[in-house]
């Protein structure tokens, strides 16, 4: 059972920064990306925990909605919310760490209201 549990957790925090890095590598490619040294990496890395974090809200309504029982469903709005809230955080970066946390909250709101619905609806 701790397998499962530490599995959900590790997917809700890593999957906003897997994204932001995966398409920022996409878009400018992997020259551009080289570190001179392992402070300017780590400096890189530590920039992207706080998107860690606002990958929370839309995880943890997706594993609600699952365990009301909607499991293909919760599979498909997260990964179709995942990749717009990702291309939403590249474009809110540019403002802050702020805007990258109000985007995420934004568009993991249908996955709540769609919980709230479906717990009433039985």
């Amino acid at each position: 059972m701790r397998i499962p549990r530490r599995g959900f957790w590790l997917l809700a925090l890593l999957w906003l920064p897997a994204g932001v890095t995966a398409q920022a590598a996409i878009r400018f490619g992997a020259s551009s990306g080289a570190f001179v040294n392992s402070g300017e990496l780590l400096a890189a890395l530590g920039s992207l925990v706080p998107v860690a974090l606002c990958g929370l809200p839309l995880a943890l309504g997706c594993r609600s909605v699952w365990r009301l029982g909607y499991r293909r469903s919760a599979w498909v709005t997260g990964i179709v919310l995942g990749v717009l809230t990702v291309a939403s955080a590249v474009f809110a970066g540019l403002l802050g760490p702020v805007a990258i946390a109000a985007w995420a909250v934004l568009l993991s709101l249908p996955v709540w209201i769609a919980r709230f619905w479906l717990a009433r609806r039985g």
